[in-house]
């Protein structure tokens, strides 16, 4: 039998979308939940989810960041100061040459206390000065522009790890929600078989009285519907467990009345999936690619370190740092580094880069191969759980009709009673298988979806 898969992505989200809708409505009436209520639900609720979406925001502004690298950096100082005496005193006593010093003291004592000249000039004993400067990168190696390309890159893998985590928290929730299918099932099981019993049980005691069968054949009868009563207590725990863990997935308020609507159906479609497509269309598949370019860019980066480096920018200052006198002043300049013993050590760094760049490549062919048997390996557990059905409702039938062929004969008193218990276990066995199958084909199907 051939398959083929279709997936249409705005159909599904349409349907989570109105599973959304109606999973308070459900949950406030305390009616069953559905899968894709189930689905959406964790979607809005999920932890992992949520921290998923938080590192996507993270990296945004991390490319916010690199991105203001462009522009101007601006800074602003302020400076204030007041020394016991002046940083700068020079007067006519400092005077080297004898006559030209006796020269001026002569002229300072005739004129200078008349004009109010000091002896002495003293500067810089107190002052106050702000200023900013704004400097523009020209030219820095190219890791400015390297920089906002790896920060962009960064965003990318973060969305694809993102709807990662968005779908293998379906899957989880998914592959919870028909464990817990399956476990009403085989409750089910249980409790026919239990109804089988307890009518079983009430004939064989009429027996018993009649001295048709022995207090030995009653007793088996017995002691199977209390392994019964046992089996069902550990189905009633194992589904009150299960969903307490689905409610935690997807958030719901857990309720010892929830139920699952959904029940196990198998329309079987006709499965075609194009390997190669299928991998290539995996966010796996993207995310390798992302580290080989993150790699790349991170060796151009540290080429950059030993490119030169120019700058301009501008500077003002306002103040009376040097003299008791308030001025403003401007000034223009740029800047040229050019790196000279960086280069040896910058050519090591970037053979070291070449390498986790082969490392990366080397990781991206032999993942990719992996993804390839994934694929196939999951197409081929489709086709092996399919075929597993159908030879489980088959085995069912068989059952099924050689339970009833025992108990015709029991009736007729041909058989013994152990062979009617031992062909009811048979039935309920097959039961189970059926269960299984069924339950194992959905969750093939929905890993095969996973992986497209």
């Amino acid at each position: 039998m051939r398959f083929r898969f279709h997936i249409i992505a705005s159909h599904r989200r349409r349907t989570l979308l109105l599973a959304a809708l109606t999973a308070a409505t459900l949950l406030a009436t305390g009616q069953s939940l559905t899968l894709d209520s189930c689905l959406s639900a964790a979607l809005s609720n999920n932890a992992t989810v949520q921290n998923a979406q938080l590192d996507v925001l993270a990296a945004e502004q991390v490319k916010k960041q690199a991105f203001t690298k462009y522009f101007p950096s601006v800074s602003g100082t302020a400076l204030g100061y007041q020394a016991l005496n002046p940083l700068f005193e020079y007067g006519i006593g400092d005077i080297g040459n004898a006559q030209l010093r006796q020269d001026l003291y002569n002229l300072w004592a005739e004129y200078g206390g008349a004009l109010g000249i000091p002896p002495s000039l003293s500067l810089a004993q107190k002052g106050t000065t702000v200023g900013a400067t704004a400097v523009q990168p020209l030219f820095a190696g190219g890791r400015i522009v390297n920089g906002n390309r790896l920060a962009a890159v960064g965003v990318e893998a973060a969305r694809l790890q993102q709807e990662l985590a968005r779908e293998k928290t379906l899957l989880s929730v998914e592959e919870n929600y028909w464990l817990i299918v399956s476990l009403y099932e085989k409750r089910r099981t249980i409790l026919q078989a239990i109804d089988f019993l307890d009518t079983l049980e009430r004939d064989a005691r009429t027996a018993e009285q009649a001295g048709l069968v022995t207090r030995n054949d009653r007793l088996k009868v017995s002691l199977k519907r209390d392994e019964m009563r046992t089996n069902l207590l550990k189905v009633d725990n194992g589904i009150q467990l299960a969903t307490m863990a689905l409610c935690q997935q997807t958030g719901i308020k857990y309720s010892p009345t929830l139920t699952l609507s959904d029940t196990v159906v198998i329309e079987p479609d006709d499965f075609q999936v194009q390997i190669g497509n299928a991998v290539a269309g995996r966010k796996e598949h993207q995310l390798l690619n992302l580290s080989v370019r993150a790699e790349q860019l991170k060796k151009r980066m540290i080429v950059g370190e030993a490119l030169p480096q120019l700058a301009v920018g501008v500077g003002a200052a306002y103040g009376n740092l040097i003299v008791d006198r308030y001025s403003a002043n401007g000034l223009a300049f740029a800047t040229l580094q050019v790196p000279l013993t960086d280069w040896w050590t910058t050519a090591h760094k970037a053979r070291e880069q070449e390498l986790r760049i082969q490392q990366a490549e080397n990781n991206s062919r032999d993942l990719n191969e992996k993804m390839i048997l994934e694929t196939e390996q999951a197409l081929l557990n489709v086709h092996e759980a399919y075929a597993l059905v159908a030879l489980a409702d088959s085995t069912l039938q068989d059952a099924a009709s050689n339970l009833e062929d025992i108990q015709t004969h029991y009736a007729a008193g041909l058989v013994p009673i152990s062979e009617v218990l031992e062909a009811q276990t048979l039935y309920q066995s097959a039961q189970d298988r059926r269960t299984e199958a069924r339950i194992d084909y959905r969750l093939k199907c929905a890993r095969l979806k996973n992986i497209q």
